[in-house]
């Protein structure tokens, strides 16, 4: 058993399903807040900075005033309690401990959904979502599925070797063998989006559709500044993907154990990719947000094996033009702050695109960033699914009557 697994609450009892032993869980990690508190507490930050307010990284007063937050304000406990308001458990499959939370609807009928997060995510970043979207009251409710990605939360850390496409299959198994669902949808941004784009090449008999929230025709103007903007992202703000693509034990054991660091290195990126109005609703991203966020890769000594994930998939955002080698449904949500944009045309190209929202609000973290978008799109694909499935059968006893007849 993964060291990992020595956190969970060892009264509850495991289930075995299917030959896989599934282990509830609870997030219970204070015994490491004094630890962390002191760290806080005692790192020293300059008294100015020569850069001031230049746009170059993480702001000193800001980094300041979260350092005292965290100490004088901030609830750990207050946050713990909420992340166990969900169904967390631990099932081992290979080698590998998986961490998961999976909530399931009142309603039997629900659509099983598999939420994949990416860096610097973690499953607290779909804790907006869970619930509503296992609301029994709306036309499409869900038995929802978040697994940690391996190296990250209570997941154990990916050997050597290790690429998204294993993750898939790790997730797939997590789905079809472990929790029994024949078919799913799949629901993903950044490195989410690559795990996604292998189950719907590798895994096409266990997927419903896919929904992405990341990776000539006229253009209108809107999207030409959209690709513009993308020339500056990669110019101007991919540092620390190529140092974690290339340096990755530098940064994650520099940081390892120094939790104003983590929050300098991922904080930024928090509020770099967010929409500038995070905290005025829809968007739930609060500084309360990011500590939390950060919290939970110090508090679960995760820094530096999530960040292995860029070393081991070095081309996982590739350029050229990506084709999928199915027709399984594809829907893509489009935020205005996200990092990189990709026109509609483009992603028509890539595989069965039935389904494209652009909204008005909304980052990179989109299910923390504009909540209703991200649930709304989610059941406007499945929405989308049961009418091609209800013409699709209505079409077959169209052609059973016809044969009957002759």
């Amino acid at each position: 058993m993964k060291p990992f697994a020595l956190l969970s609450c060892l009264a509850l009892p495991a289930v075995l399903v299917s030959g896989f032993e599934v282990k509830p869980f609870k997030v219970e990690l204070g015994s490491r807040i004094p630890h962390m508190n002191e760290l806080i507490k005692n790192t020293m930050l300059p008294s100015s900075s020569v850069l001031g307010s230049a746009g170059k990284g993480i702001g000193l007063d800001w980094l300041k005033d979260r350092q005292t937050e965290w100490t004088e304000v901030y609830d750990w406990d207050k946050e713990e309690d909420k992340l166990n308001q969900f169904n967390h458990s631990l099932v081992d499959i290979g080698d590998q401990t998986v961490h998961f939370i999976h909530q399931r609807s009142s309603n039997p009928n629900s659509i099983p959904v598999l939420l994949i997060h990416g860096w610097p995510g973690s499953f607290y970043e779909f804790n907006q979502v869970i619930m509503p979207l296992t609301s029994s009251e709306n036309d499409a409710s869900f038995h929802v599925v978040v697994p940690s990605l391996p190296g990250f939360g209570f997941s154990s850390p990916a050997p050597l070797g290790w690429n998204l496409n294993h993750t898939a299959a790790l997730f797939d198994i997590l789905m079809h063998e472990v929790l029994g669902y024949e078919s799913y949808i799949a629901v993903g941004g950044d490195w989410g989006c690559v795990a996604i784009w292998a189950l719907q090449n590798d895994h096409s008999e266990h997927i419903q559709a896919v929904q992405f929230a990341t990776p000539a025709e006229s253009l209108t103007a809107e999207e030409k500044q959209r690709i513009r903007d993308n020339e500056v992202w990669g110019r101007d703000s991919i540092g620390y993907f190529i140092e974690m693509t290339t340096r990755p034990a530098t940064i994650g054991l520099g940081l390892y154990d120094n939790p104003i660091g983590q929050l300098a290195w991922m904080g930024e990126k928090y509020l770099g990719y967010s929409d500038p109005q995070y905290g005025v609703l829809p968007s739930t991203i609060t500084n309360n947000t990011i500590l939390t966020a950060v919290s939970i890769y110090y508090l679960t000594r995760t820094f530096e094996t999530a960040a292995n994930i860029y070393f081991q998939n070095p081309a996982g955002f590739q350029q050229q033009l990506l084709k999928a080698v199915n027709d399984i449904p594809m829907g893509f949500s489009e935020y205005p702050y996200e990092g990189m944009f990709y026109p509609k045309f483009y992603l028509a190209e890539m595989g069965n695109l039935v389904y494209h929202s652009a909204h008005k609000r909304g980052g990179h973290f989109s299910a923390l960033d504009n909540p209703p978008a991200y649930i709304d799109d989610i059941r406007r694909l499945a929405g989308l699914l049961h009418k091609r499935e209800g013409e699709a059968a209505e079409s077959a006893m169209d052609q059973k009557e016809f044969h009957v007849e002759l």
